[in-house]
Order: structure tokens, then sequence, then C-alpha cells
């Protein structure tokens, strides 16, 4: 019986550690050299529309510096995203019921994140090409 209980709170601790993945930071991203053309007003309306698109709540800090928060059902992910005309930035600043343990955080994180990610870099690219 003692057995049987141990194997039961290894597979629940397995289960809970299958959740978690390392926080995902994305640092210096590079854009592509034809988004110079924009202004950093364009490319802070690109990055807000996009980040806008998927839910993400953001709030303008400085030039360059924006504040982003999704919320969906009781979890909660605020990151920092900074920009300039050559790269930028997603870091991790905070969250709510996402088991964030200081290197660690529910694996949906990264997702979002990665998703963030992906979108400001197509949606900035594209605008830069419709640029003359």
């Amino acid at each position: 019986m003692r057995s049987l209980k141990l194997a039961a709170v290894a597979i629940v601790l397995v289960a809970l550690g299958a959740c978690t993945a390392t926080v995902q930071n994305f640092s210096n991203q590079p854009f592509p050299s034809d988004v110079e053309k924009l202004s950093m007003a364009e490319i802070e309306a690109t990055i807000i529309e996009t980040a806008s698109a998927r839910d993400w709540i953001v709030q303008r800090e400085s030039e360059g510096h924006l504040k982003a928060t999704y919320n969906p059902r009781s979890h909660s992910a605020e990151v920092a995203i900074a920009f300039d005309q050559k790269k930028y930035s997603i870091i991790y600043v905070d969250s709510a019921n996402l088991n964030y343990n200081g290197t660690q955080i529910h694996r949906n994180y990264n997702r979002w994140v990665n998703n963030l990610r992906q979108d400001i870099l197509r949606a900035v690219s594209a605008r830069a090409a419709l640029a003359n």
C-alpha cells in the first residue's frame, strides 16, 4: 500500500513538472534592415496593434518601451517590450497563477510570448515592406 501511495505522489510530481519550462526571454531580436525606414512611432503603433490582436493589453512606458499584460482566464503574464529601429526584446516582468519560481513557469507562458514575438516580427516586417 505504501508503494502505491509513493507511486501516486511520483506521478503527480512528474505531471506538475511537465507543465513547467524555463522562462523564455527574447533579447535583442533583430528586425530586417528595411525596418530602419520606419519611424519609432510607426514601429510602436505596429507592436501595439499586433499585441492587441492577441488580447495583450499594452501601455506605453516611454519611447521604445512598452508594458504588455495578458490575462487569460485566471492567469496573468506581464512583459516589457523594448525596441528601436534595429531590434526588439520581450522580457518577463511578472505573472500570477503561472507557477513562476524564479526560473521556471507554466509552459503556456512561453507559447504566449513566442506567438507575440513572431507576430511582432511579421507585422513590423510587413509594414516596412509597404513603406516607401
